[in-house]
């Protein structure tokens, strides 16, 4: 929960959804620094009974069973390196909302494998929640193109935490 993952625009996003489907929630898994400043802004946005902050650290299994039974997956983040929580996203089978950061263009492709939107702009967020409620083949289509599209991708490149401590290795033993 850092600045730069932009959750507060997942919030503002929410505030806009929550009145016309008082049924939607968020779960908000991580620890950071800007928790307190998100908590708060939960109770001023009349969130209370809509999101949920998960503490702690979580282990593989449980964050992934989180992520199977989640309705969708949303990252707003300003910036992304590569991007791996979107291929666990996509490999969960999850709708993806996310904004058009890190491997977004180049693995996934905008409005094929997941719904992409402009950073720091929480409309556009809470209008691909909409989407995502309202719309059958959205939550049915997105996730199968964006499974293939992460499996064609890590066939392609290979488990890239393996090789970069292999990396890491080789260079270690070659100074």
């Amino acid at each position: 929960l850092e600045p730069e993952k932009r959750i507060e625009d997942i919030l503002a996003a929410l505030s806009l959804v929550a009145p016309h489907y008082p049924m939607v929630g968020l779960f908000v898994v991580g620890e950071g620094r800007e928790r307190g400043r998100l908590e708060r802004m939960v109770h001023s946005l009349g969130l209370v009974d809509h999101v949920i902050f998960m503490k702690g650290w979580r282990p593989a299994a449980e964050a992934w069973g989180l992520m199977r039974s989640a309705q969708a997956f949303i990252q707003a983040s300003a910036y992304e390196g590569y991007g791996r929580t979107l291929i666990e996203a996509a490999l969960a089978r999850v709708p993806i909302i996310t904004t058009d950061v890190g491997i977004v263009g180049e693995v996934f492709k905008g409005y094929e494998d997941v719904l992409a939107v402009p950073v720091a702009d929480p409309t556009a967020l809470s209008l691909s929640i909409v989407g995502i409620i309202e719309d059958n083949a959205v939550r049915q289509e997105l996730p199968r193109h964006a499974e293939e599209a992460a499996h064609t991708h890590l066939a392609a490149v290979g488990d890239i935490p393996s090789r970069i401590a292999e990396d890491l290795a080789r260079a270690l033993q070659h100074p």
